[in-house]
């Protein structure tokens, strides 16, 4: 029985970062947004060891933000959504930036 659950959680180990991987591989290294406001430079490989993909992306599938946010009814716009769970992400983890100069670049 201990050697069963030994193979389990190894299984589930090796799957984890199979993951991780295999969706790090799809995603850019860091996203440039131009809002208004500041340019905001999102290091995208930095984040990959904060979570699953699944976290930020709902699907846990690699796809543009702006794919779903900003472009269908009833889902909030980026703006909402990235200032949402990004900053609640930074306070919860007390690390990452949560002021507007700390992300926005003029």
């Amino acid at each position: 029985m201990k050697k069963l659950f030994t193979l389990l959680i190894a299984v589930s180990l090796v799957s984890a970062v199979a993951t991780l991987v295999i969706a790090g591989s799809n995603a850019p290294e860091e996203v440039i947004y131009t809002p208004k406001i500041g340019t905001v430079t999102f290091n995208h490989t930095q984040h990959l060891a904060a979570g699953d993909c699944a976290s930020c992306h709902h699907t846990g599938e690699y796809v543009s933000c702006s794919s779903c946010h900003g472009n269908q009814p009833g889902i909030a716009n980026a703006k909402d959504a990235f200032h949402g769970s990004c900053i609640d992400c930074h306070k919860e983890a007390k690390q990452g930036p949560t002021g507007c100069r700390d992300c926005h670049v003029k």
